[in-house]
């Protein structure tokens, strides 16, 4: 049997869009290739039973899960942290906690913007929910750490108040829009395209977390450092 860790990277899986995880396939291959002592895959935590699963045929090596999450939610509570457990397995939080998640979403967002005189109001579009929870109150939180390079940041939603439609609708230029979601699916392509192609004003800068092209060196960093307190 071998000794390597294993780390897990936990999505939450696309639905419509492009619906292929492909950018979720990426950042494994990537940070594979970054910390090579270690086992690197991936499961979805929108699919029942897959994380218990994968927890279970890792037997008894060292287990890191990293989940590529942007809120400690209903997601993170009930299809991960039930089954990482025990010694030698570690649950990191969500990927939306990290203490350089949201420096490294100023930062990208500073480089789409160097050219303007006077930082863009930005907009923070985040999923939300029906019931307002853990979602909404993540977003707020990376929104308030954002804030010590934009000062004028407002995080908004797509399934709750203030709805990200009408936060953009009175947004004054210059203006940029960032959102947080990792797949090319419903929410990270097609309803954050919409948003940001019907808007009014045109943005300065518009992307999603998943499509940065340093997000996997951000995630192989974390991995690293979770894997040296591993044992």
């Amino acid at each position: 049997m071998t000794d390597r860790p294993v780390i897990l990277l936990a999505a939450h899986g696309e639905r419509g869009g492009a619906a292929n995880n492909a950018r979720l396939a990426s950042i494994v291959q990537q940070v594979g290739e970054a910390v090579p002592d270690a086992d690197v895959g991936s499961i979805l935590v929108n699919v029942d039973g897959v994380a218990e699963r994968a927890v279970a045929a890792c037997g008894a090596r060292r287990l890191l899960v990293l989940p590529l999450l942007f809120s400690d939610g209903y997601f993170y509570e009930r299809r991960l942290k039930p089954f990482v457990t025990g010694p030698g397995r570690e649950l990191a939080p969500p990927l939306g906690l990290w203490r350089g998640f949201a420096p490294f979403l100023a930062d990208n967002l500073a480089l789409r913007t160097i050219s303007h005189a006077a930082d863009p109001r930005v907009v923070l579009v985040a999923h939300g929910s029906k019931t307002p929870g853990r979602s909404s109150a993540c977003a707020l939180q990376v929104a308030q750490a954002m804030q010590a390079r934009y000062g004028r940041i407002e995080a908004a939603f797509l399934e709750e108040a203030p709805f990200a439609s009408d936060v953009i609708a009175r947004t004054e230029a210059p203006w940029a829009a960032v959102g947080l979601f990792l797949g090319q699916g419903m929410h990270g392509a097609e309803d954050f395209d919409v948003l940001v192609s019907t808007a009014k004003q045109r943005p300065v800068a518009a992307f999603t977390a998943g499509e940065l092209p340093g997000l996997a060196g951000l995630v192989a960093a974390e991995a690293r450092e979770w894997l040296g307190q591993l044992t």
